[in-house]
């Protein structure tokens, strides 16, 4: 696998991933609060559960929740959170992700990382390549982008001078 420095892959780590997790989590939060909002005068009139114990309204928030995850990931390699964490999501090569194991990592591998208690999310500080079993699932891995300490460094001038 490579990426955009030396040949030398660095993983991302359990708490980078978990802050890019959170700084997700609360930019979904946010857009779905203000999509329910007309959502819930235009299915007020639809009564009774589609799916198990789920409304129509729930299955398309959890559409859009989704969407967000795939839609990034896929197009650009990284959500917001993972880009503020200077973190991607990569194949096992290193290479763009295909729409199928974006799907599949984002729907049941997350789905399955959380079913008992979050221990496949757990597995990121375990295993050796940092993956969790999304990542397993969907031979995916999480990297850094670049390094920071190669970034150039831009001198700012005194302004008092």
């Amino acid at each position: 696998m490579q990426n955009n420095y030396d040949n030398q892959v660095v993983f991302g780590g359990f708490f980078a991933r978990l802050a890019a997790y959170i700084i997700d989590s609360i930019i979904v939060w946010v857009a779905l609060f203000f999509i329910k909002i007309p959502f819930h005068f235009v299915f007020s009139h639809v009564d009774g559960y589609i799916l198990f114990h789920y409304t129509l309204q729930d299955i398309v928030l959890y559409l859009c929740g989704v969407s967000y995850f795939v839609v990034l990931t896929y197009c650009t390699g990284a959500t917001l959170g993972k880009r503020a964490m200077n973190l991607q999501v990569v194949n096992a090569n290193g290479g763009k992700l295909s729409l199928f194991n974006v799907i599949y990592r984002e729907t049941i591998g997350r789905f399955l990382s959380g079913f008992c208690m979050g221990i496949g999310y757990l597995l990121v500080g375990i295993d050796r390549e940092k993956r969790g079993i999304q990542d397993m699932l969907g031979d995916t891995r999480v990297i850094y982008r670049r390094r920071v300490e190669e970034l150039p460094c831009q001198h700012v001038k005194n302004p008092i001078q």
